[in-house]
C-alpha cells in the first residue's frame, strides 16, 4: 500500500482511541471509537484535496477490525464529503474530499471518526495508513502516505490517562463538535477540559504564579488567556487515602503562533524555537552568538553582538556590535553601527550622524597616516603672499593670491599623505579630518 519514494505529508495524523488503549478479547471481536485528528503543524497554510483512510482487517496481530462490514465513519467535518467505503476481506478504505473540491488548512484541525470499530481477537500492533492529497502554494497536490501505529492489549491492560486526569484543549466558545486544538493565534483565550473528579482538591498552574487557580469541586473545565507565547497547563490533582496524600500531575501543552516574549537574551546558536518562526518581543532581545528567524519584531531595544539572519528585522531601536542579515531594517528611534552595509541604500527620516569622531586638526607640516575608517581630509590655504601647492593623497592644488582649498575623500586602510610645497607664512595652513567612524 506504501510508496517508497512518496513525498513527505504536509500534515500531522494522529490516531486517539475509546477505550484507551485497544483491546483484544479472545472471547471476540470488541466494539471500538477510532478517531482520526488531522491537524497543520506546520507554519505554512497547505491546499488539500483529500484524505484517505486505510484499515487492515484480518484475525492476524497486524490487522485491526475483525471485518471490513464492522468498520463505519460516523462522523465528517463540515464542509467534507465521505465516499462510499471499499470493501475487502483485507482491509476497508474511506476517502474523504473537501464539497468545493480543494480546502486550505490552517490552525484548525479535521476530525474523522470511526464507529463501530470492532477490534480483532489478537493482541499485537495495526498499521493503518493515511494518505493525504495535498500541496504549498501552486503546487500540483501529490499523494502523501504515512503509515501509522495501534498497539491491540489484553484485556484489563490499561496505560494513559486515568478518570478526571487527561486534558484537552477547546476554543473559547466551543462545542461538542469541535476537535481539540494545538495551536492557536496569539491572542486566543481556550478552554482547559478534563473529566470531573468531585470530592478531589484540584489547582490549574498555568501563569507565573506559585499558588495556581483552584477548581471549584466537580468543574470540568476552565477557560484561560489571552495566550501571548507558548503555554504548558498543568492540573495538580490531590488525593487523600488511608491517611496519606497524593499529587498527581497532568500537563498540555498549546502552542502559539508568533509568540510574544517580554525579554529574551540568546546566550548560543539557535535558530528561535523553530528557524521558520517568527520572532515577536515586547521588550528586550539579546543575541550573544546566533539567531535565525523569517522576521523579528521587537518593541524595546535590539541588541546583537554576534549574528542576526532574518530577512525583515524590526525594532524600537537596534544596536549592532556584530553581523545583521536582512533585506529590510526598520529602527522606529536610534540605529546604532559600527559598520552598516547595504546594496539597496540607507533611508532615514530622523537625524543622520555620521561624523562620529568630529574634525581632527592633522599637522600643518604634513605626513602620513593609514586610515581606520572612511571619511574626508581637507586641506585649506587662507591668505598670505606666494603661491603655494596643497598635496592631499595624490591630489593638488595651486592658491590664487594666497587662497585655496581641496577636499579629498579618503578609506579605512589606505596609507594618506599630505603636504604643502611652497613658504607658507605661520597659520596660513591648515589640514583636517573629518572621520566617519571611530
Amino acid at each position: 500500500m506504501t510508496n517508497e519514494a512518496a513525498v513527505t505529508p504536509l500534515l500531522t495524523h494522529s490516531f486517539y482511541t475509546d477505550p484507551d488503549p485497544l483491546e483484544s478479547n479472545p472471547s471476540g471481536p470488541m466494539d471500538t471509537e477510532v478517531t482520526l485528528l488531522v491537524t497543520n503543524g506546520g507554519w505554512s497554510p497547505v491546499r488539500c484535496t483529500g484524505i484517505t483512510v486505510t484499515f487492515p482487517v484480518g484475525q492476524r496481530a497486524r490487522d485491526l477490525a475483525a471485518s471490513s462490514q464492522a468498520v463505519n465513519a460516523t462522523a465528517v467535518p463540515d464542509g467534507w464529503e465521505a465516499a462510499d467505503p471499499i470493501r475487502t476481506n483485507r482491509f476497508v478504505r474511506f476517502a474523504f474530499t473537501p464539497s468545493g473540491g480543494s480546502t486550505v488548512i490552517t490552525d484548525k484541525s479535521l476530525r474523522f471518526d470511526f464507529f463501530p470499530m470492532a477490534v480483532n481477537s489478537t493482541v499485537g500492533v495495526s498499521y493503518p495508513e493515511v494518505t493525504e492529497t495535498t500541496a504549498i502554494g501552486d503546487e500540483p497536490p501529490e499523494e502523501r502516505p504515512v503509515i501509522l501505529r495501534l498497539p491491540k492489549f489484553p484485556v484489563g491492560v490499561r496505560s494513559g490517562a486515568v478518570t478526571g486526569t487527561n486534558l484537552t484543549v477547546f476554543p473559547e466558545q466551543h462545542t461538542e463538535a469541535n476537535a481539540p486544538l494545538v495551536r492557536v493565534a496569539r491572542g486566543s483565550k481556550v478552554t482547559i477540559a478534563w473529566k470531573p473528579a468531585p470530592g478531589l482538591a484540584r489547582i490549574l498552574h498555568w501563569q507565573d504564579s506559585d499558588t495556581g487557580t483552584e477548581i471549584a469541586d466537580g468543574a470540568g473545565s476552565l477557560v484561560c488567556g489571552p495566550l501571548l507565547r507558548d503555554t504548558t497547563f498543568t492540573l495538580q490533582t490531590v488525593s487523600q487515602a488511608e491517611g496519606e496524600t497524593t499529587n498527581r500531575y497532568d500537563s498540555v501543552t498549546v502552542t502559539v503562533d508568533v509568540p510574544s516574549y517580554a525579554k529574551i537574551t540568546v546566550p548560543g546558536e539557535v535558530g528561535t524555537p523553530a528557524p521558520s518562526l517568527p520572532v515577536h518581543v515586547d521588550g528586550q532581545l539579546t543575541i550573544r552568538q546566533s539567531l535565525t528567524a523569517p522576521s523579528a519584531l521587537v518593541t524595546g531595544e535590539l541588541k546583537t553582538q554576534a549574528t542576526l539572519g532574518a530577512p525583515s528585522v524590526e525594532a524600537g531601536s537596534l544596536r549592532f556590535s556584530g553581523t545583521v542579515n536582512a533585506t529590510q531594517i526598520h529602527a522606529a528611534t536610534h540605529l546604532t553601527a559600527a559598520r552598516v552595509t547595504t546594496t539597496q541604500g540607507l533611508t532615514a527620516t530622523g537625524t543622520v550622524r555620521i561624523l562620529n569622531a568630529g574634525r581632527e586638526d592633522l599637522s600643518a607640516e604634513g605626513g602620513t597616516r593609514t586610515m581606520t575608517t572612511d571619511g574626508i581630509l581637507v586641506a585649506s590655504a587662507h591668505g598670505g603672499s606666494g603661491e603655494l601647492t596643497l598635496n592631499v593623497a595624490g591630489f593638488q592644488t595651486t592658491t590664487v593670491g594666497g587662497f585655496g582649498s581641496l577636499t579629498v575623500p579618503v578609506q579605512a586602510g589606505q596609507s594618506v599623505t599630505w603636504a604643502v610645497e611652497g613658504t607658507p607664512e605661520p597659520g596660513q595652513v591648515d589640514f583636517y579630518l573629518f572621520a566617519f567612524g571611530v
